[in-house]
C-alpha cells in the first residue's frame, strides 16, 4: 500500500512530458513518472525472472534434450550391436 501512495504521489508531482530516444527507437513524450516507473516495473520483472531462474531452466532443458538424442543414438548403436553379434551365432 504504501508504494502504491509513494507512486501516485511521485505521479502528481512528476508532470513534464519528456520524448525518449534510444538508438533508432523514439517514444512519444510521457510524463517523467511514467518513465521512470516503468523502468523500475521493467527492473523488477527482469530480477523476477532471473530470481526464478528462467534462464537457467531454459539451460537445463537445452542439456536434457541433448542428453535425450545421446541416449537415443546409444540405444541404437546398442541394439544393432545386438542385433549384429546374434547373426554371428
Amino acid at each position: 500500500m504504501l508504494v502504491f501512495i509513494a507512486s501516485i504521489t511521485f505521479s502528481y508531482f512528476n508532470t513534464t512530458p519528456v520524448a525518449i530516444s534510444f538508438a533508432n527507437l523514439s517514444f512519444a513524450a510521457q510524463p517523467v513518472s511514467v518513465w521512470i516507473i516503468g523502468a523500475f516495473v521493467c527492473g523488477g520483472v527482469l530480477g523476477l525472472l532471473l530470481g526464478v531462474g528462467l534462464f537457467r531452466n531454459l539451460r537445463s532443458r537445452t542439456e536434457i534434450r541433448r542428453l535425450t538424442r545421446q541416449l537415443e543414438q546409444s540405444e541404437r548403436e546398442l541394439a544393432q550391436l545386438r542385433a549384429t553379434s546374434l547373426k554371428d551365432f
